[in-house]
């Protein structure tokens, strides 16, 4: 009964956030923020694939380099700080047409100080985000982003939802309004470490921005599969836009590689 009654609020959380007006936003990132966090010196890397079979062809500014065809290929490097903090470097390069590009870099840090495990009834926390992204890819250089994270284990299931904000920081764009945007997940181990699971992205709108224009947002929905242990942990799996603004087709990966 709890599963089902949180299954039901996260689907009206979904449909209530849905954003009014997508932005271009380089794509290097596709994962719901959950309550993993490296302990005090342990470090992680993280090697995360999304390709795009069927995008979106037109720009939505001049010089844009579209999602269509292209393979981004973002390794992520994490530090364990202690005290719930977690800090994290991200180099994001883009292969467009056999060509590998060098798209920008992101740093952030992850505070989770709210835990289950300590007898939390929820895990809570925030990761801010400060980014350094090649024009071609965002139309603002310089952004900041704060992901709300907010989630809880019921048996097998995970619920997990992230409000996000996200700030551009480049002239003339930072007079503007933030933006936001949720990621959600649902999941269910199935096998353990083995879990299956669907999420849901819902792409930029820019705060006080108007009354909502579905066929202008960015809705995509992911069936994904969530290894936890082995020698390779890792996740996959393969989205489908739902609106003329959203990339037709979606395939991601992202492979924990062991560090000693």
């Amino acid at each position: 009964m709890q599963a089902r009654l949180l299954l039901r609020l996260f689907l009206i959380a979904f449909l209530v956030v849905i954003p009014s007006i997508s932005q271009a936003v380089l794509q290097d990132e596709i994962q719901v923020y959950d309550d993993e966090i490296n302990a005090k010196g342990e470090q992680s890397l993280e090697l995360h694939l999304n390709n795009t079979p069927r995008g979106v062809k037109t720009p939505s500014y001049p010089g844009e380099v579209m999602n269509n065809n292209n393979t981004r290929i973002t390794p992520e490097y994490a530090y364990g700080l202690g005290h719930d903090l977690e800090a994290g470097l991200y180099i994001n390069s883009v292969v467009n047409n056999s060509t590998w590009n060098y798209a920008g870099a992101k740093v952030r840090m992850k505070w989770l100080p709210y835990h289950e495990e300590k007898g939390d009834p929820v895990f809570a926390g925030v990761n801010i985000e400060l980014s350094n992204t090649l024009p071609q890819y965002e139309q603002s250089r310089y952004n900041s982003e704060a992901r709300f994270i907010l989630g809880k284990h019921i048996d097998e299931w995970l619920f997990v939802i992230n409000p996000i904000f996200d700030q551009q920081l480049s002239q003339p764009y930072v007079h503007q309004g933030p933006d936001f945007n949720t990621a959600i997940r649902i999941s269910r181990e199935v096998a353990p470490d083995w879990s299956v699971g669907t999420e849901f992205y819902s792409n930029y709108n820019q705060i006080g921005s108007g009354p909502i224009s579905y066929p202008n947002t960015q809705q995509l929905v992911f069936l994904k599969v969530y290894c936890d242990g082995g020698p390779l942990p890792f996740q996959a799996g393969i989205g489908k836009g739902f609106t003329n603004s959203s990339d037709t087709l979606t395939v991601m990966a992202i492979l924990s590689i062991p560090l000693p």
